[in-house]
């Protein structure tokens, strides 16, 4: 059973007074800790009494495995019945362990992440405890490259983010025969096709950018400039309107409209291309038409030309230009003298 913020907030400081067993606490003293614990960490007041009742039988029961053995005593204190209870203290059980060690296989994809304050420490401990208590196997494998170059920063660029420090970056692009240094505001990072971007207000263009890890040389914290907040665009949106990574602040979406092969269209309705694909019509021989609201960028234009011939683009009809020109871009480098090569037999 999912616990909101501050349902669990309440049932920890709940658990802490009865685990102070030097007073008698009655509903209502529960009730103005639960209070007094929420308006401190969260601005929220006017907590009822019958909320506290609730949080008090959802401890008792089953429901999230604390069974709590909370009795009331002299009809109006409530108190845990084994004095050396609290749920802090309850052991795992065998599912909770599973699916640690699932959360721990996920954790340790990202393993550049481990040089955040104390987190290696943390993952050993977490690590040794599941593994004393029950037999793991992996289960869960992720598709990952240790070797993909820009990793190492991860790290540094997480705790430049996470402080809102502005940050100077020595960088080096693939056809640059030198490298640049420029001063940024980061955002935030993303990662794409197993590939790592970094997003950020470049004070030299003076607007938002992103930069792939991998042409990243150094990074220090920039000593000159104030950090940049971001006001230029709400995250989640801003990201959900792409694939990939590749936009201007001033893009647009647009309607694309495709058709799916009858090979093709199962896997792309099992697998959408972007959040916002609808499907418009199915055809009798299994084919489907399927529309996006999403901006054109390169990123997607590769996820096309890699569909080949199972998906054509009906729709916007520059777009459409665009993927006619590229395919037969590609296909004149297997053409030889006009004549189509095939291979030997």
């Amino acid at each position: 059973m999912p616990l909101n913020r501050n349902a669990l907030m309440r049932i920890r400081t709940i658990d802490r007074c009865l685990c102070r067993r030097q007073r008698l606490w009655t509903l209502e003293d529960l009730r103005q800790a639960c209070e007094e614990a929420l308006y401190e960490y969260e601005g929220i007041s006017g907590i009822s009494l019958r909320t506290i009742q609730r949080d008090i039988e959802l401890m008792r029961s089953d429901k999230l495995g604390y069974n709590a053995p909370i009795v009331v005593t002299q009809n109006k204190y409530y108190t845990y019945d084994d004095p050396d209870y609290s749920i802090t203290r309850l052991p795992l059980s065998q599912k909770d362990l599973a699916q640690l060690s699932s959360a721990m296989d996920i954790l340790r994809h990202y393993g550049e992440f481990k040089g955040m304050a104390g987190q290696e420490d943390i993952l050993a401990r977490m690590q040794d405890r599941i593994q004393s208590q029950s037999t793991h196997e992996q289960i869960v494998y992720i598709e990952t490259n240790n070797q993909l170059k820009g990793l190492e920063f991860l790290s540094v660029l997480y705790d430049h983010i996470a402080a809102k420090q502005p940050i100077e970056i020595d960088y080096k692009a693939f056809r640059a025969t030198h490298q640049s240094t420029f001063f940024f505001s980061p955002y935030f990072l993303k990662e794409y096709n197993n590939r790592w971007f970094l997003f950020g207000y470049s004070q030299r263009k003076r607007t938002v950018q992103n930069i792939a890890l991998d042409r990243i040389v150094a990074v220090r914290k920039d000593g000159r400039h104030k950090f940049v907040p971001n006001r230029f665009f709400n995250t989640e949106e801003y990201l959900s309107q792409m694939v990939g990574v590749t936009r201007d602040l001033d893009s647009v979406t647009e309607t694309v409209v495709i058709k799916a092969f009858p090979d093709e269209a199962p896997y792309l309705l099992t697998k959408p291309l972007h959040p916002s694909q609808q499907v418009v019509s199915t055809g009798e021989d299994g084919s489907v038409i399927l529309s996006m609201n999403v901006i054109i960028n390169h990123e997607l234009e590769n996820k096309l030309m890699g569909l080949g011939p199972r998906v054509e683009v009906l729709s916007p009809k520059h777009f459409r230009n665009l993927i006619a020109n590229q395919i037969l871009t590609a296909a004149s480098l297997y053409i030889e003298n006009g004549t189509q090569m095939v291979s030997e037999k």
